[in-house]
């Protein structure tokens, strides 16, 4: 999955923006599928990212993306060990979504990510839908390894589907909730029935959104 968001986010690069990936060892989770496996991924995680957060490392980032859609804990254990922006997908997605100032929800992978998540955005403003602005969150059944690995039909009619019920509770906004959805906004555009709706790459968003926070510090 990491090789695979390389080519879908080679067109924001420019002279002062690198990219660096990491994966997880190999002994984590495949797939990030519960709060267990949000636990054991950040755990096995990491001790790897450990010497990166060292300042006088050659090569340190200035900023680092947790791409993982959910309230992962490896975003606040690399706050407590840096004062370099850190932020996750899921948070930038959805403040980036609030700002543009229309009715949102989120197109997720399994069905346990739709409590999961509406309790992360709770958690993030204090409010369940944020005064009418956060509709909620619909699953297409798979999992982010799916994604995938199933056959590119299956894997769009079930993106398509969740989005066509998203839109249809209100939302005017979509957010695409899994890395692995990186480069799948036509599926979304088709599960939309020609409604005027706006879709956020949750990846996209945060480079973009971490990107921004690196210049400002620099002011």
């Amino acid at each position: 999955m990491t090789e695979g968001l390389q080519p879908i986010l080679a067109d924001l690069m420019h002279p002062q923006l690198v990219l660096q990936y990491l994966t997880g060892p190999e002994q984590s989770p495949p797939s990030v599928n519960d709060f267990t496996t949000s636990v054991i991924s950040a755990a096995h995680t990491f001790p790897s990212l450990l010497p990166l957060l060292v300042p006088e490392t050659p090569g340190a980032p200035d900023a680092y993306l947790v791409a993982c859609f959910s309230d992962h804990p490896l975003v606040g254990m690399l706050r407590e060990h840096t004062h370099k922006p850190v932020i996750g997908i899921f948070e930038a997605s959805v403040t980036h979504a609030l700002a543009l100032g229309q009715p949102f929800g989120i197109v997720t992978t399994g069905k346990y990510w739709e409590r999961a998540l509406t309790d992360g955005v709770q958690r993030m403003f204090g409010s369940g839908n944020i005064d009418g602005a956060f509709v909620g969150v619909e699953s297409t059944g798979m999992t982010a390894l799916e994604l995938h690995e199933k056959q590119a039909e299956v894997v769009a009619a079930g993106i398509s589907a969740a989005a066509s019920r998203m839109v249809g509770r209100g939302a005017r906004t979509i957010i695409m909730g899994c890395a692995g959805m990186s480069g799948m906004e036509r599926a979304v555009q088709e599960g939309c029935g020609g409604e005027l709706v706006q879709i956020v790459d949750a990846v996209r968003s945060g480079i973009t959104t971490l990107e921004g926070l690196v210049r400002a510090q620099r002011m």
